[in-house]
Order: C-alpha cells, then structure tokens, then sequence
C-alpha cells in the first residue's frame, strides 16, 4: 500500500457506523478511497486490490464475499440523512450500485447522483474529513476505528469535546453498558491504540459529582513532539463558578484545606444541592477551628450549617412623633433598668436546676447518642453553650 488518502465530506461523520465490524468497516472505507472523485461513474474492484487495500489477510473466498455482502447491508442501514429544515429531510444510501461478482472475483460500485458531495464534490472548503488509509486498517478495535475518523475531522484544532449522550450514540454503544464497562470496553482501547496515532493524546472525562457528563479528547502537533508518545486519561470534576469561588475561599482555612480533594468534592457534590453545599461550606469555613481527618465531621459540618437560619439585620422607620414618645418612655424605664436586671438574674437562679457534675456528664453523654456522634470539642462547647442557663453544678444535692 502507497500513501492512499481517504477523503470525504465532514457529513458522512453525523452517522453512526456502530454496527459495522473492524472488517467490514476496513472494507467500506477502502472502497470510498476507490470511488473518490470518481463522480457517479461505475468502479470496478478487483478482490485482490480490494483485500489489500482493507488489509484483508483471509484467503477463504466465501468468508469474503460474505462479509462484502454483510458490508452493504449494513451501509443499506445506515439511512444517511440531509436536514432541508427543522421538519424536511432526504434519505438515501451512498451507493445506488454494489455489485459482487464471485466468478469474476470483483465488485462494481457506482456513487448514488444525490450522495455525489460526500466523496467527490466537496461542498464547501475545509468541510472534510482525510486520513490515510494504512492507519485506520491498522487499528484492531471498531470503536477505535470509528473514534480514529472522529477526531481526524478535528485535526486542525487537535480537540474534539463530545457530550455523554452524543458520544453514546456515534459510537452506537449498548444502552445497557454502564460507565465502567465503557471504561473497560471502549475508552482504555481507544486510548491505547490511537496514542499510536496521536501524539500525547489524553482524554479528560468531564464529571457532575461522580457522574461522567462529557469527554474531551486532545492531542498536539506531531512537529513540535516528534520523539513524543505518551496518552493518558484525566478525570476533571466540573463545578460552577459561584462554587468555585466558595472552594477556593474555604481552603484557606487550613484545617478544612486537606479534606476538599478532587474525590472528596465528587462526594460532596453528589450528596448536596450547589445552593446547600455553599451555605454548609461557608458556616464550616467560620466554625471549624481546630485539626480534623475524616470527611464526615466536615459532612455533618456542613448539615449543621444548612440548618442554620439567616439572620437580617431589618430597620424599622418610626414616625417623629411616635419615636418622640418611645424615647420619653425609654427615658422613664432607665432608672428602673438595674433594678429589673437584679431581678432578673434573681429568677434566672431559681430556674436553674442543681445536678452533680456526673450527672451533667450522663446528661452530655446522652446528647451525644442522639445526636449519633462521638464527643469532640466543638461537639461539647454546643452542648455546655446551649445548657448554660438551665443547669447549675453542685458538689452535692441535700435532699430534704
């Protein structure tokens, strides 16, 4: 095989060849390299030119010509459609001829008049896809193959962003395979094998909490890193920018810092809603002051946070007059004002209930059952703050 250029109109890319095997895709291709610029002229192929070009190492001639008939009906499935508006479209098939002779070992291909632009008359400049035909017959797997043409459209860019669902579905990948099995089955082989073919290719899974929304396949200039192969694949945890602001804030305070890992934000994205995990961070970033190692005190720090009420401080316009009367009758309260502070404080002891200092701790050791947690400072500061006025420890309680 020379230098063979596969070439057609960036079009033909919109269609799903999922179906298509690593052969018949291998076929297929070669045979649009055949009929380029051919016009809607009748081609033949010989089977001898046509295995080598696909790299077709089978002898057995029935084997074959069974897969050059499974190759057409599959592109008879393939429906290619043009859009004319929102509602109108044209479908057709891309050869209206394909004809096996097994006596004569060859195959007569004629180009469709209406599907003519893809192959030979390219409709408008730079709206193609090219590749060399060696490359793409090299490659083993069919999603590697069907990826390899996807990503030559972007060749001038060196980046191709696809949305989960849109990559799903040009890749005609099984509804029922679940991220890991796409892992397994179709991105380590994509990566794997076309590194070969584009240099320092990485592929960045884009993620919503833990869950992989769309992919970004880059790659660079063959020139400027000609000695250099590597590929690899990156996990990118997507947030918004109002959250990402709050992130940045909270790691400066260095106790929360060491916790807010690429892993552990997935985690936290996924349990809270955005405008909850903002209000528990920016609560957590004011309370936690001292060292913590585990993400579920910062967790149940953040649920302590979201229940918090908002304060608003809210200024109240009083009329002249009224507030002429509110401050004579302030002015008559103040010599009464210690008087009702002594007795105030003289009722508030009263109220206070006496109890040992054991049974202050059985009481604290009950809170932090139902609370369902294990003592920490800040656990106990909550508890002596909101008990201070209820309780008064005695050495002993003198009953009568």
């Amino acid at each position: 095989m020379g230098n063979e250029i596969v070439k057609y109109d960036n079009d033909m890319n919109s269609v799903a060849f999922g179906k298509f095997k690593e052969k018949e895709l291998d076929l297929f291709f070669s045979i649009c390299f055949k009929v380029r610029d051919m016009g809607t002229k009748k081609v033949v192929l010989s089977f001898s030119e046509l295995k080598e070009l696909s790299n077709y190492s089978n002898r057995n001639l029935n084997r074959f010509i069974k897969d050059l008939s499974n190759t057409y009906d599959k592109m008879l499935g393939l429906n290619i459609k043009i859009m004319h508006s929102e509602l109108s479209f044209t479908k057709f098939n891309l050869f209206s001829e394909y004809t096996v002779n097994a006596e004569e070992k060859t195959i007569t291909i004629q180009v469709h008049e209406k599907f003519e632009y893809i192959l030979n008359k390219m409709l408008k400049e730079g709206n193609y896809t090219k590749f060399e035909l060696i490359e793409f017959v090299s490659l083993k797997s069919s999603y590697s193959k069907n990826m390899f043409k996807l990503l030559k459209q972007w060749e001038t860019k060196k980046e191709r962003k696809f949305d989960i669902y849109e990559f799903r579905n040009i890749l005609d990948i099984p509804p029922k395979y679940r991220m890991s099995e796409i892992d397994k089955k179709i991105l380590t082989p994509i990566i794997q094998e076309l590194g070969q073919l584009f240099y320092n290719l990485k592929l960045e899974k884009i993620k919503t909490g833990r869950n992989v929304t769309g992919l970004k396949f880059s790659w660079s200039n063959t020139k400027l890193n000609s000695k250099l192969k590597n590929s690899e694949i990156i996990d990118i945890v997507e947030v918004s920018d109002k959250l990402n602001k709050v992130i940045e804030k909270i790691k400066k305070n260095r106790f929360i810092a060491p916790l807010l890992t690429i892993d552990n934000i997935e985690i936290l994205i996924e349990m809270f809603e955005e405008k909850d995990l903002i209000k528990g961070l920016n609560w957590s970033y004011k309370e936690i002051k001292q060292e913590i190692k585990s993400l579920n005190y910062l967790i149940k720090s953040i649920k302590t946070g979201m229940e918090q009420k908002e304060k608003k401080l809210v200024v109240k316009t009083v009329p002249e007059v009224v507030q002429e009367q509110e401050t004579k009758e302030e002015v008559l309260k103040e010599n009464n004002l210690d008087l009702e502070k002594d007795q105030e404080l003289k009722i508030a002891e009263i109220e206070k209930i006496k109890i040992t200092k054991d049974e202050y701790e059985e009481l604290y050791k009950k809170y932090l059952e139902k609370q369902k947690t294990n003592h920490t400072p800040f656990m106990r500061k909550t508890f002596d703050i909101s008990n201070k006025d209820k309780y008064e420890i005695v050495l002993h309680i003198h009953l009568l």
